[in-house]
């Protein structure tokens, strides 16, 4: 997949398309937002009009006894509607041009809205057109036939209990909740809670932030999505077959959110129907500013499994095996398993294998190559995600190439060449951009320990135990909060602080006190920036500052606000360009406290923020 989706900001996308509502449609001109914003999910969960697609057919109607909204001929006519190209994944039958309920034909079950239904005027028509049912017409879906002359008029359900409720404030905004109840149960990694159901209901309830959509009445399911990074989380109220579950666009997304609830579900994971069915072709993607595509073929690229045992022992079967030299460490041996692991080991320190990295379900390819930045190592899964280390700054780059990869290799020219049954394609790499943190890094490997207990400190700010995170935020600020002159523990640990705080790189997981950890970040740099001392580990800080900038511009256009938010206030910390707008209220306080807007800070305590924090930013 491609970069991160903070879902719990969908909600503010999908309030953005609707300038023109009111209280029966919103306005013709208001539709197009919705359709993009149809395409745009469409494409975040993997789905593209297959090239051999036989569509749907469906005959314009010249002269229809009532008029038929202009949103349901536009969604017909989209070039990308998932549903006239793919029909297979929604479990639904059209009807066009709509018919009127009760049915004229007897075919339709459902009846007119009653008498005393309050969805209508008074005296108004009260027939529903049904444009849209269910596999085997459980329920049906329609508009009011007193707003049939309506451009993009309301959505009913029908309800077997209660006749006919309402569904969607428009027809365009139905199509897209349907894909959402669709597509990512087709192209996701799944989980369905099971005894931890009331915790994880409660998890979401208070953290969460809901998709914006009316509750999904289907099959006596009442449905409430909420919204996570790369994933989605179904809360059926109703009596559908499961209470819960959550949909993410990859393995790796789910395992993530499962920590964040203190939920281990990993074993649970079900791989999406388009993973388990097959993929049509090499469906990887084109590329971004870290690649090139050089060339693309059908030849097929096989995955052989390595011969040779695994060098240390574990459970699941070995799939992948690499090895190559690091200088003046010694060997480095990468093996990957069926069960998603990833293990690093160096046979000449005498330490055990570390284990670096888990997805479901297996890792198919291991490759490495030494390049003119040094050694390299690639893996790809399953899931169609191709990750790459450079090995001398432990830097990470994950690539979204699309489905159908199961074979990596990769050349000393940073040439890339990706595949497997279905094709093959050759990717040529940008350093740079691959690990623009690279730089940075390296100048911090130099650095001594001279405080041992920090490394763990460190490691402790990310425990699942709210109270070992506390004490450890608490020994780290009594040790590197600067005093007079900074330490060089603080100058080492700035790094991952503000890693942490951002929510990115080795800071990605849970952390209960993140919004501390980089305000000890910011004193940190406020600091660095200040120092006048001349000692050579000063200097390289400064060097480290100056090499910020580089990756702010990235940081402040990140999916995650959490991690918005911290780019704009590194702005403030190191005098960097200011923050653009933003929507989320978080963010937009912190790119104004970077224009020196003091109440921005009650905005940002109230988000949970330190006062003395802040006010140091605006001290400095």
């Amino acid at each position: 997949m491609d970069s991160m989706i903070e879902y719990g900001d969908f909600a503010a996308r999908l309030a953005s398309t609707r300038p023109g509502a009111d209280k029966h449609a919103i306005r013709f001109t208001g539709t197009a937002p919705r359709w993009e914003l149809l395409r745009q999910f469409q494409e975040e969960w993997g789905y593209e009009v297959p090239a051999d697609a036989d569509a749907w057919r469906h005959e314009p109607v010249t002269s229809p006894d009532l008029p038929i909204p202009a949103a349901l001929d536009q969604w017909w006519a989209l070039p990308y509607n998932s549903f006239v190209h793919s029909p297979r994944l929604y479990w639904t039958n059209p009807e066009y041009p709509p018919t009127p309920r009760p049915d004229p034909t007897g075919y339709g079950t459902s009846a007119a809205l009653p008498a005393d239904s309050t969805l209508v005027p008074a005296g108004a028509d009260r027939r529903v057109c049904v444009f849209k049912a269910e596999y085997e017409y459980c329920n049906e879906w329609g508009y009011p036939a007193a707003d049939a002359g309506l451009p993009d008029p309301r959505v009913l359900v029908s309800d077997s209990d209660d006749g006919w409720l309402l569904q969607a404030r428009s027809i365009s905004e139905f199509f897209l909740q349907l894909a959402v109840h669709r597509l990512p149960a087709h192209y996701g990694w799944t989980v369905h809670a099971d005894d931890d159901t009331d915790r994880i209901v409660a998890c979401t309830k208070s953290e969460l932030t809901p998709l914006g959509f009316l509750p999904w009445r289907e099959l006596a399911q009442e449905i409430t999505v909420y919204g996570a990074p790369d994933a989605l989380v179904f809360h059926d109220t109703g009596y559908g077959d499961h209470e819960l579950t959550v949909h993410a666009r990859t393995a790796e997304a789910l395992v993530r959110l499962g920590e964040r609830m203190g939920v281990n579900w990993a074993g649970r994971i079900e791989p999406p129907c388009a993973v388990t069915e097959g993929p049509r072709g090499l469906g990887f993607r084109a590329g971004d500013d870290r690649w090139e595509v050089l060339s693309v073929s059908a030849e097929p690229l096989r995955s052989e499994r390595p011969q040779p045992e695994a060098p240390f022992a574990h459970t699941s079967p070995l799939t992948a095996l690499t090895r190559i030299d690091v200088p003046d460490e010694g060997p480095l041996v990468a093996t990957g398993y069926e069960d998603g692991i990833l293990h690093l080991w160096m046979p000449e320190s005498g330490n055990a294998p570390l284990e670096v990295d888990r997805r479901a379900p297996a890792l198919t390819a291991l490759t490495s190559a030494h390049t003119t930045n040094g050694p390299v190592l690639a893996a790809s899964w399953c899931d169609a995600g191709v990750s790459l280390w450079d090995i001398e700054s432990g830097e990470r780059a994950d690539l979204g190439l699309g489905p159908g990869i199961v074979s990596v290799h990769l050349s000393a020219d940073l040439r890339l060449l990706v595949g497997g049954p279905d094709g093959r394609a050759v990717l040529q790499l940008d350093a740079d951009a691959l690990w623009p943190a690279r730089e940075m890094m390296l100048s911090l490997v130099s650095f001594e320990e001279t405080e041992p207990e920090v490394p763990r400190l460190l490691g402790e700010l990310l425990s699942h135990d709210s109270k070992i995170a506390e004490q450890a935020f608490t020994a780290l600020n009594e040790l590197l909060t600067p005093s007079g002159h900074l330490r060089p523990a603080a100058i080492l640990s700035f790094i991952y602080l503000t890693q942490i705080g951002a929510e990115i790189g080795v800071g990605a997981h849970f952390c209960p006190v993140r919004r501390r950890v980089l305000g000890l970040a910011l004193r940190i740099a406020t600091a660095m920036h200040t120092e006048t001392a001349e000692e050579p580990w000063l200097t390289a800080s400064r060097k480290l500052l100056t090499s910020l900038p580089r990756i702010l511009p990235d940081l402040l256009h990140h999916p995650n606000p959490t991690t918005r938010t911290a780019a704009a206030l590194l702005t403030t910390a190191l005098g960097s360009h200011p923050a653009p707008p933003d929507p989320h209220p978080e963010v937009a306080a912190a790119a104004a406290l970077a224009l020196g807007d003091a109440t921005a800070i009650d905005v940002l305590i109230e988000a949970g923020w330190d006062r003395a924090d802040l006010e140091t930013l605006l001290d400095d």
